[in-house]
């Protein structure tokens, strides 16, 4: 029993998995710098977030499950994304 391939079929799966990796090499990563900057430490009560970089610190504290007293940015993000290189 002979099968026959189908030429539109492979070359349309061919280019998917071509697009496919085009579009994944395009996401954009942190530069090697910002990697394990923030450091986050928790427990029951309360929560914090260094700033392994400039050493500012964000904390809250858990009175229950439902409200939380602290700094009011805590849960506001840390960083502003960098401008990419060359475009």
């Amino acid at each position: 029993m002979r099968r026959s391939i189908d030429i539109k079929s492979v070359l349309i799966g061919v280019l998917l998995a071509t697009l496919i990796l085009f579009l994944a090499g395009a996401v954009p990563f942190a530069h090697w710098e910002e990697y394990g900057r923030f450091q986050i430490e928790t427990n029951e009560t309360h929560a914090f977030i260094l700033d392994s970089a400039t050493g500012q610190v964000w904390s809250s504290i858990f009175s229950d499950r439902q409200s939380m007293i602290g700094e009011p940015n805590f849960h506001a993000p840390k960083t502003v994304p960098l401008a990419r290189e060359g475009g």
